[in-house]
């Protein structure tokens, strides 16, 4: 039905040429010929007519008074870069035909000219046209189907992720999103919000590894003033802020068993109350919480309360690890690619075969996170268009090895073990925090939580 109904819409021309016969008659053949034809004397009046209404061809001619074909022809492009535009020359004046070809007209035509010869280049025209236009819906649908929530993927885990994410933006739960660090667990939850109907009201992230009890109950509840020392004036807190939008609570297992249970009642009531007063206040938040660790463990052994989890585990969203997609790199890295040459204003291509065989093949502990700024530093560090990766290079192997030794007759605490472990893997990148956290399977505000609690130096190196 939908092709019988373009077939059947006539193709809207607009005729110009300065010669009021020629206009006439040209407007007479595309009359019989079923064809919309609006005649112009001059290029003036045919582009404003362009700009209010657009035409499917333009005719026109070189030689004219005023704005002539050549100028015609660049305005038409910088309206509408994809008009087919077809112009008349002269049987003398070929080379004109030529220069208008390399300015960006579809075809030419001699004049005079015989109808019949024109309309089987209209035609072949809008076949063009229609061609080139199934190719553009065909290109945008298929990048529609792995460029989804501001997410690249195309393979089976990807196309899974999508539809999950795609249902549950139509409904009002609470979510958890679990996945390696690097994975892309802020992006599923910007996702899940930008598509819901709560789109228009706040995104409000906490990260629950980067504040004590005390600081994040204050944050997450607000307090009044004179609340605790130091509090000078009233402050409204995150789920206030975010109310009728959506509340993002990353690393949720850093939340204390008291915070938890705070949080449950808020989940159940829709009520909130600032520290230092008594008065309840209604708020209206979809919860979205996420870890990079195995939550139902997390309730096994106590660390996290299986009623809260219960609570916030309406539905759960596992994101892939960039292993599990190794297909969705190649357009990953061309992806990034584009993004950082276009931001720091660089000339390049591509990686060569090699190089991406590499990158194709590579561990990617950090996941997505890891192979983005892996790409960002080859786009500033390179001085050629197609980019040369050799593999990674920031781990020292010489100093690689574990400097933590055990015995059977003396041991030590759990603690004292982390504080060791944290040193070496530091240590085995040279200070690198953000390497070190990835490597830890921890985000950096954990990392520099831990290195305060130690008292490991913190020095940047």
């Amino acid at each position: 039905m939908l092709e019988k109904q373009m077939s059947d819409k006539q193709t809207k021309i607009m005729f110009v040429d300065d010669d009021l016969v020629t206009g006439r008659v040209m407007k007479r053949n595309c009359d019989n010929a079923n064809y919309a034809c609006s005649v112009f004397q001059n290029g003036n009046d045919c582009l404003r007519a362009f700009k209010k209404s657009n035409a499917d061809i333009v005719i026109t001619d070189l030689r004219m008074p005023g704005m002539n074909g050549f100028e015609l022809l660049s305005e038409l492009r910088a309206v509408d870069e994809n008009v087919p535009v077809l112009v008349m020359t002269g049987y003398s004046s070929v080379e004109n035909a030529v220069e208008a070809m390399k300015r960006g007209a579809t075809d030419f035509i001699k004049k005079p000219f015989d109808f019949t010869e024109l309309k089987l280049m209209l035609d072949r025209t809008m076949k063009g046209v229609k061609l080139k236009n199934e190719n553009r819906l065909l290109k945008r649908r298929l990048e529609q189907e792995r460029n989804r929530f501001g997410m690249v993927g195309d393979t089976d885990v990807m196309r899974k992720l999508f539809n999950t994410i795609d249902k549950v933006t139509k409904v009002n739960c609470n979510v958890i999103i679990t996945g390696e660090s690097g994975t892309g667990k802020e992006l599923v939850a910007r996702a899940l919000h930008d598509y819901s109907s709560r789109k228009d009201a706040p995104f409000v992230t906490v990260d629950c590894g980067a504040l004590n009890e005390h600081m994040l109950e204050s944050e997450l509840f607000g307090h009044e003033k004179n609340a605790f020392s130091g509090a000078e004036q009233r402050h409204h807190g995150l789920m206030e802020q975010a109310s009728g939008g959506t509340l993002f609570l990353d690393e949720i297992c850093n939340i204390s068993d008291a915070m938890q249970i705070k949080l449950m009642r808020t989940i159940e009531s829709n009520k909130i109350t600032r520290l230092g007063s008594s008065d309840e206040i209604k708020v209206d938040v979809r919860i979205i919480a996420a870890s990079n660790r195995n939550l139902e463990k997390a309730v096994e052994k106590e660390e996290l309360r299986h009623d809260f989890y219960h609570r916030l585990n309406v539905v759960n969203i596992h994101i892939p690890t960039l292993a599990d997609r190794r297909e969705d790199i190649p357009v990953l890295v061309q992806q990034f690619v584009q993004e950082f040459a276009e931001q720091y204003n660089r000339d390049i291509k591509g990686f060569d075969a090699a190089s991406l065989r590499l990158l194709c093949n590579a561990t990617w502990a950090g996941n997505v996170r890891e192979l983005r700024n892996v790409i960002e530093r080859e786009v500033i560090l390179s001085e050629e268009k197609m980019l040369h990766w050799n593999g990674m290079d920031d781990i020292t192997h010489d100093e690689g090895r574990s400097n933590i030794n055990f015995s059977d007759d003396s041991f030590m605490s759990l603690e004292q073990l982390e504080e060791q472990y944290i040193n070496h893997v530091l240590h085995c990148f040279k200070g690198k925090k953000t390497k070190a956290a990835k490597t830890l399977g921890i985000d950096k505000t954990t990392l520099w939580r831990k290195l305060r609690r130690y008292d490991i130096s913190d020095d940047e190196n």
